[in-house]
């Protein structure tokens, strides 16, 4: 879990005042309290999940000061479908932390954070709303739809999920297509049916049954990504109570 209580809560706060052109390292926006070992070990449990490893990789970025980097990783995080990263990046946008201040972008990137009806992503996202100009709604009103071909759920989490397959196929079987070892997947049964686990390493550590790799490839439903989004979601929404004020009213210039 990388968004805490307290971190979600400084969002809505931090989102209140402008930043100047850039934000120094000690104004910067925290966006996790993870310590490194405990990126370092999250890292290690992400490789066959895109999204994850490259938002990992973002936050390790981000603590060390590196924020072009940490924007580079929450990018590729972000055309994985991954909520997290987006968010990451309204508040980098909105703050100047390693990126000019562009509240434009920063509503883009709160906007497609909220895609999936988080609460409190919505409320942030109304919030930096309420404190743009008319001529930088329009702008975002204009420019959103092509974040969205790129970065909404629609295209995302397809290219997510053929990457974890991918992944899943490199760690059974022969490259050179030889399918008769057995090997361990993580999942279990579901009617009747095994099923393996989204994300789960195909090398796993604890594995529920031994397949051989057609039997894998041939799963009705294949890996249980529904399951898996919803979990992301779960652990988004799922943090605590955040206090928001009454919407201001737009500024007319």
């Amino acid at each position: 879990m990388m968004i805490h209580r307290k971190t979600l809560a400084l969002a809505l706060m931090i989102v209140a005042g402008a930043a100047g052109a850039h934000a120094g390292k000690a104004d910067a926006p925290q966006l996790t309290d993870k310590t490194f070992l405990e990126l370092d070990a999250a890292a290690m449990a992400a490789k066959d999940k895109p999204n994850e490893l490259a938002r990992v990789f973002g936050l390790k970025s981000y603590q060390r000061g590196s924020y072009t980097a940490a924007a580079d990783h929450f990018r590729e995080a972000a055309q994985y479908a991954d909520k997290y990263s987006q968010h990451y990046l309204s508040l980098m946008y909105w703050h100047g932390a390693g990126v000019p201040v562009d509240r434009v972008q920063a509503y883009i990137w709160a906007d497609l954070a909220a895609e999936r009806g988080s609460r409190k992503l919505l409320l942030i996202r109304e919030k930096m709303w309420s404190q743009m100009a008319a001529e930088e709604q329009r702008k975002a009103q204009a420019e959103g739809l092509g974040y969205y071909a790129r970065y909404g759920d629609e295209s995302a989490k397809p290219r997510a999920e053929r990457f974890m397959r991918s992944f899943a196929r490199g760690m059974t079987g022969s490259r050179l297509g030889y399918r008769n070892q057995m090997m361990e997947i993580a999942g279990a049964p579901v009617n009747g049916t095994f099923v393996a686990d989204a994300g789960a390493n195909a090398g796993a550590y604890l594995a529920a049954e031994a397949v051989d790799p057609n039997q894998l490839y041939g799963m009705t439903g294949g890996l249980k990504f529904d399951d898996y989004w919803k979990e992301q979601d779960e652990l988004l929404d799922g943090l605590g109570t955040v206090e928001v004020g009454p919407v201001k009213p737009i500024r007319k210039e």
